[in-house]
């Protein structure tokens, strides 16, 4: 796709991490929508155009907006086949593992003419992540205890080795229980969970201290788990949990923050 004339100045952003890439670069101006997953206090005046994955085309399109960005799905080609008669572009990006992450904030980069911004972001990401790992693995990998990334529970669902998520893991000095499967998103089976009995179990905060703990333990199955019952249950804030963006380094941190407050550490 070609998109002309650049930088672009006035924005559609349906991908949380792509809006918050624009926010560091120093382009949250050009938004001229959020979404219900967006937080940041200087985007709280825009109008909101929903959850982000189906979107209404003619309430997009009434924004004028030089570009559309969303995820590389379904709903982006329905969007894109949508707007198409109002001539508006959609650029769909994935986030798939870290090079996907950096590519795409190059790209947002060169969209709104901040590619100098871009590499700086970059780089200072790159160090923040070599530095959480310092720390959190100075005898190295090699004896990092196991974890299982709950991504769903009914069914179990858990990331492979093949993602962002994987990476992040192995900064923080954690071996991910399911790193051998090449799916991305894999579905796994509670028997499969227990056969290679994870050491940790990193979930989403709840809606309290403990509430996640206390879930899994209520569950059939997950409560019979060692690292349930020892309470080695990692929590960290859902927004970071699975955001693909400028805020992994502060994912890993609490990551290995709460890791050191759980029992068992």
């Amino acid at each position: 796709m070609t998109i002309a004339p650049l930088p672009v100045h006035r924005i559609v952003s349906t991908m949380q991490t792509a809006t918050e890439w624009l926010v560091a670069l120093g382009a949250g101006s050009r938004l001229v929508a959020r979404t219900a997953f967006d937080r940041q206090s200087e985007l709280a005046s825009l109008p909101s155009i929903g959850g982000g994955l189906d979107p209404s085309p003619e309430a997009v399109a009434a924004l004028r907006p030089d570009i559309v960005i969303g995820w590389r799905n379904r709903s982006s080609s329905d969007l894109l086949r949508a707007l198409a008669p109002f001539h508006i572009p959609v650029v769909s990006f994935e986030t798939t593992d870290t090079s996907d992450i950096f590519l795409n904030l190059r790209r947002l980069g060169v969209m709104v003419g901040a590619e100098g911004k871009a590499d700086s972001l970059a780089e200072q990401l790159r160090s923040d992540l070599r530095t959480i790992q310092a720390d959190a693995c100075p005898n190295g990998p090699a004896k990092a205890p196991t974890v299982f990334l709950e991504v769903g529970t009914d069914p179990p669902m858990t990331t492979g080795g093949a993602t962002w998520m994987n990476t992040i893991l192995g900064v923080t000095c954690l071996r991910n229980l399911f790193g051998d499967l090449a799916g991305s998103w894999p579905t796994v089976s509670l028997e499969a969970i227990a056969a290679r009995n994870p050491d940790w179990i990193l979930t989403s905060r709840g809606p309290a201290p403990g509430a996640r703990l206390a879930e899994l333990r209520s569950k059939a199955g997950w409560r019979d788990l060692p690292a349930v019952k020892a309470g080695r249950i990692i929590e960290i804030p859902a927004d970071l949990f699975a955001r693909g963006g400028p805020t992994i380094a502060e994912a890993a941190r609490a990551i290995v923050a709460s890791r050191r407050a759980a029992p068992g550490h």
